[in-house]
């Protein structure tokens, strides 16, 4: 779907990254630690500052922090506050510093942490100003106070309607931006069109987070994502649900992108299966080494992923893969004798299902141009 950053949970970051992320993520309430996201963000973000730090050339912060602009867009377009996010910078910093200070390290190395400090906070500051800059857009004003739980009669009375009682809370990715491309901004606006009033939401060119009325069915919401490159998962909730499922749905968009699910809407059981197997824990562990005797030939793994997803269409697998159907039959009794199963074995095709879901989505990392 997009052009895939080194984010994935399989990175290998270094102790002092582990360390400090560790502590960032121990000050946060435990309904903000759920899942791979965010946990993968603030590693990822973390150790790009300690390379910024440590780093000789004067290279555009753009270069040496790719991960940090889709990052923080993301964390703008849910609704995060910019102070949380830059007490977060500071905090990570002064854990560096500590360590700096520790070793007794030369004076350079504290100059430079400082003038990383710097460029990281002016830059959170620039993403902040551009996904959600203070304006008139009242349907950005009141996405904010619903992601952060506390809509107030001054919300009510400046966006001129009262909230809906239940929205489908919507996480949307852009494709790659094409000149004619619908973007999230022209796709929200589209949403206010057909609901004939401002739909609240908060965007980039990366994502968005949209709120939509209940009222506007979600195979409405399906119909005017179709034409478009965009995907989108929604899941429907009481308005006070907002900031909790606003994490779960992009948890699951996170895993649409990172499998290469093609655009369209998506609803909370077209990915549970999916979800529940790229969680952290041991059997996602056996399932991601599962297929590693087969890794070693790139062509047995992409016969099996072809014929997984053509039904186990033999024909279909040897048009795709242009070879015989005699070389795909062969093919997969190769892959059954590596993993060690027979091909009458019932749970053959489901581990390998399985464990091809895991291995794509621990390998694929995230898109670089998502707000998830």
């Amino acid at each position: 779907m997009t052009s895939p950053i080194e984010t994935g949970s399989s990175a290998h970051f270094s102790p002092a990254t582990d360390r400090i992320a560790h502590k960032i993520l121990e000050t946060m309430p435990r309904r903000s630690r759920r899942g791979n996201v965010l946990r993968e963000e603030i590693s990822a973000i973390v150790a790009d500052c300690l390379a910024l730090i440590s780093g000789t050339e004067r290279t555009h912060l753009s270069v040496q922090m790719p991960r940090m602009r889709p990052t923080v867009a993301r964390w703008a377009s849910i609704g995060v506050p910019i102070d949380t996010v830059q007490h977060h910078v500071h905090a990570g910093f002064r854990l560096h510093l500590d360590d700096l200070q520790a070793h007794c390290a030369p004076f350079d190395e504290v100059r430079r942490l400082m003038d990383a400090l710097s460029s990281v906070t002016a830059t959170v500051s620039t993403i902040y100003m551009e996904v959600a800059p203070p304006s008139s857009d009242h349907g950005a004003y009141v996405a904010r106070t619903l992601l952060s739980g506390r809509y107030t009669t001054r919300a009510t009375r400046e966006h001129g309607a009262p909230p809906d009682e239940r929205y489908t809370v919507l996480a949307v990715a852009a494709d790659r931006p094409a000149r004619d491309a619908v973007s999230p901004r022209d796709f929200r606006a589209m949403l206010s069109t057909k609901f004939g009033q401002p739909v609240p939401g908060l965007e980039s060119r990366f994502g968005a987070t949209i709120l939509v009325p209940e009222s506007l069915a979600v195979e409405k919401i399906r119909d005017l994502v179709g034409p478009t490159s965009l995907t989108a998962v929604g899941i429907t909730a009481d308005r006070d649900r907002i900031p909790s499922v606003v994490e779960e749905v992009h948890e699951l968009l996170d895993v649409a992108t990172r499998l290469h699910y093609p655009p369209g809407m998506y609803q909370i059981e077209d990915l549970a299966v999916e979800y529940q197997l790229t969680r952290p824990g041991p059997g996602r562990d056996r399932l991601e080494s599962f297929l590693d005797p087969v890794a070693a030939f790139p062509d047995l793994i992409s016969t099996l992923r072809a014929h997984i997803n053509n039904g186990l269409n033999r024909r279909l697998t040897s048009r795709e893969t242009h070879v015989h159907t005699n070389t795909v039959d062969y093919r997969l009794r190769r892959i059954y004798d590596l993993v060690g199963l027979s091909a009458r074995d019932p749970k053959l095709l489901w581990l390998l299902q399985s464990a091809l879901v895991v291995r794509d989505y621990q390998s694929m990392g995230r898109p670089d141009n998502t707000v998830v």
